[in-house]
């Protein structure tokens, strides 16, 4: 359940408070964004370019890590908590007291298998907010759908589809995402426009794959400078050794599964697994109430709600929530 890739770069993260020009300020929040995908949908591919299936977290799980000062960007700190089990949701909080940053939202998913196109298509709901310190701003933004594509071939892999939007009081980011199709295209490719939003004109527009290298261009001066590239050195996270960690925190709950898979037991492995599960299992029949940690939902998010009023883009309403999953220590909260 680890989530700890919306820190794969922590200092993107405090970076997006350093302008001091708002669309300045847009543009880190892209950025951050963007550097969060790899990690989110590619990195848990083998060498042979097939993806893997994490476990399967239980409700209440957690995942905590930090990420120490570098660069004079002060520490950066992660909350996960699952927060749903069916459907699947994780909640996360990610703060920098000293860069004045705090981000907070849920991820969850809702699939259908297409036989026709051989492919599994899934929902994502849920959002993350970004709010600053020192800046009235906040930023919603909305997370893309995705594919699951190369089940035929048995090398499946993740496709992001769709659009995100990256919203705030004075901008607006569309950020659409396309894959390799029969003829032509790339794999992992974007392009996010960004607009203000008395305007359609467009200010700036990245594009790439988020996989690998993306630019940057200017529409003004048509002036095209690097945006990002995944292959930049990430920071690792500083987490709790196991036997400090609470039971339900996520390397402590799984530890022995990962021993077992590590040492080619799987056998042990699926045992110890359905182990877990089952005792969730027990846990709601008998009525047994799972008190979450770090969340609560808020019913109405007015943040939340006044930014996505401002989107002007295409929507489906059906996957799209009027509360949040707020951490119960917020910073930065307006």
């Amino acid at each position: 359940m680890g989530r700890q890739y919306w820190a794969d770069y922590p200092e993107l993260f405090a970076d997006i408070v350093k302008p001091n020009i708002e669309i300045d300020r847009a543009v880190n929040v892209l950025r951050w964004f963007v550097s969060t995908l790899y990690g989110s949908f590619a990195s848990r591919k083998d060498k042979e370019k097939i993806e893997k299936k994490p476990f399967n977290p239980i409700l209440g799980e957690q995942f905590i890590a930090r990420w120490k000062d570098a660069n004079d960007c002060g520490e950066t700190v992660l909350f996960s908590e699952q927060v749903s089990h069916h459907p699947p949701v994780s909640a996360i909080y990610l703060e920098n007291q000293k860069a004045g940053i705090s981000a907070n939202g849920h991820t969850g998913q809702k699939s259908q298998f297409r036989a026709t196109a051989a492919r599994i298509d899934v929902i994502q709901i849920g959002h993350v907010i970004v709010r600053l310190r020192d800046y009235p701003e906040q930023y919603l933004i909305t997370l893309p759908s995705l594919q699951i594509l190369g089940l035929w071939k048995g090398a499946p892999y993740v496709e992001l589809s769709g659009t995100s939007y990256i919203q705030s009081q004075n901008y607006n980011i569309r950020i659409d995402f396309s894959g390799k199709g029969w003829i032509s295209g790339e794999k992992h490719s974007f392009t996010g426009v960004i607009r203000s939003n008395d305007s359609t004109d467009p200010l700036l527009t990245a594009t790439g794959v988020w996989d690998g290298k993306s630019t940057l261009e200017n529409h003004l001066d048509r002036k095209k400078t690097p945006f990002f590239n995944v292959a930049k050195p990430k920071t690792e996270p500083i987490i709790a050794p196991e036997d400090e960690q609470d039971p339900i925190e996520s390397r402590r709950l799984w530890r022995y599964v990962a021993n077992a898979i590590n040492e080619g037991d799987f056998a042990t492995a699926s045992q110890l697994k359905a182990e877990i599960e089952q005792r969730q299992r027990d846990k709601v029949k008998n009525g047994e109430e799972t008190i979450l940690r770090f969340f609560d939902w808020v019913e109405n998010d007015t943040v939340k709600n006044n930014l996505e009023e401002l989107i002007s883009g295409p929507r489906d309403d059906r996957y799209v929530e009027r509360g949040s999953w707020i951490y119960k220590r917020l910073s930065f909260a307006k």
